[in-house]
């Protein structure tokens, strides 16, 4: 008969360094709201239910980014599915990047520098045209 072992979270590496991660806020009503009322692509999802995305003319034109600050750049990366039958929002998927890790940055050692070869240097004359 096997023992029941509990699972222990591994304790954390004295002097670790620490790296915290940005989190990708959500969509944020404004944005939503924009992509309702301007949306010109429309895919049919079936179940009454529709796409609702913005094209690249309707992204480019500023009346729809008005309003949005920081979140205009973000129009082409959230789609909306809409009910049509309950008449609300159904879902929204946001195909932006995902969160980027924040990693540490070491402080600039001075002697970190980046140095050609002569080799390289040799290569770089011979390929430069009317250089010969």
């Amino acid at each position: 008969m096997a023992a029941f072992v509990p699972y222990r979270r591994p304790r954390p590496r004295v002097g670790a360094p620490k790296t915290q991660t940005r989190r990708r806020t959500p969509p944020s009503a404004a944005l939503i709201n924009a992509i309702l009322e301007h949306a010109d692509l429309r895919d049919e999802l079936g179940g009454n239910r529709l796409l609702l995305r913005l094209s690249a003319e309707r992204l480019a034109d500023a009346r729809v980014r008005r309003g949005l600050g920081a979140d205009a750049a973000r129009l082409a990366q959230v789609a909306v599915i809409w009910d049509e039958r309950e008449e609300m929002v159904f879902r929204v998927l946001d195909g932006g990047p995902p969160p980027i890790a924040a990693v540490p940055r070491a402080a600039p050692d001075e002697d970190d520098h980046f140095v050609l070869t002569d080799t390289a240097l040799a290569y770089i004359e011979r390929s430069q045209p009317g250089r010969r």
